[in-house]
């Protein structure tokens, strides 16, 4: 008698899974080794701020001139608790920001009497901005409070006042109601005996500056008139309602020599009568393509930021 054939057991089998699982992790470990790696020889920075308020490790961003350039990596306080340390990573081309001079700031949302800045940063978040250094190589750098002075080429003179009267920096500074320069920095002198004010003429205006130039403060608010004619209001403009603002006249006659950069003047509460009816006849270059000034390298306002960076390191 002939038995049936037992059927076979079919088991599903588990471990094929596991095969593909193993290249899967392979692949993983090998990625994470090339990620860690890259980590490791990427340009690595240490900034100190006052304040790292909005700072934010892995998001927020290291730029030069909009072009990211580096991220933050970690945020926390100096030993002594008095300041923020920022390590941060650099892209390998970046390398002329780990260079001594390179200078950092914080961008953040901005309302001036010039402009508004940084509102691209509300949504955002704030982000580190930077100028790239020529000297040797380093890694630890101060972080600037504010963004530095331009680099614009142009005339940098020094108005010298007993005290300071409604002006900030990019306050405007006219010549015959036109705006041809602004104020870049203002802070006493170093006897503390009177206040220095360091003002740009931009390029193109610059011969308008002699040695006997006159430099005065113009009144956010002019009131004329009496009692039975009236009063008469005029305001100079909006930014020197807010701010006040300079005015500058030369002589028709004995102007002096052209003005040289860090010529020191002294800024008058107001102008004399004479003085409004200067009207000189000084060639200037609206194309910006008069002589420069000042020389190709950076001008001496930010080489002192530099220099005092430098000295802090």
């Amino acid at each position: 008698m002939n038995r049936p054939l037992p059927k076979p057991i079919l088991k599903k089998m588990r471990w094929p899974l596991l095969i593909w699982l193993v290249p899967l992790f392979a692949a993983a470990m090998a990625g994470y080794y090339f990620y860690d790696l890259a980590q490791q020889h990427a340009l690595q920075i240490t900034l100190t701020f006052s304040d790292a308020d909005g700072l934010k490790p892995g998001q927020t961003r290291i730029t030069h001139l909009g072009v990211e350039i580096g991220q933050v990596s970690s945020v926390s306080l100096s030993p002594d608790q008095k300041h923020v340390v920022v390590q941060g990573r650099l892209q390998r081309t970046a390398e002329s920001f780990m260079k001594n001079g390179a200078m950092y700031w914080i961008v953040r949302p901005e309302i001036s009497t010039q402009s508004i800045s940084g509102l691209g940063t509300v949504l955002s978040g704030p982000y580190i901005d930077s100028i790239p250094g020529n000297g040797d190589t380093q890694k630890e750098f101060t972080g600037l409070d504010k963004a530095p002075p331009s680099v614009e080429d142009g005339l940098r003179i020094v108005l010298k006042a007993p005290r300071l009267e409604h002006l900030q920096a990019d306050t405007p500074v006219y010549f015959r109601g036109i705006e041809v320069g602004v104020i870049e920095d203002i802070h006493l002198s170093p006897d503390s005996t009177s206040v220095e004010i360091h003002a740009l003429i931009h390029q193109q205006y610059s011969p308008l500056v002699k040695t006997n130039t006159q430099f005065w403060i113009v009144s956010a608010v002019d009131f004329k008139g009496g009692l039975f004619t009236g009063i008469q209001m005029k305001v100079e403009s909006f930014r020197t309602l807010l701010s006040g603002g300079i005015a500058f006249a030369t002589p028709e006659k004995n102007m002096g020599e052209q003005a040289q950069n860090n010529y020191e003047f002294v800024l008058h509460d107001e102008a004399k009568k004479d003085w409004l009816t200067w009207a000189p006849a000084i060639p200037i270059h609206p194309d910006n393509s008069g002589p420069s000034q000042t020389p190709t390298t950076l001008p001496e306002s930010t080489q002192a930021i530099r220099s005092a960076v430098q000295q802090s390191n």
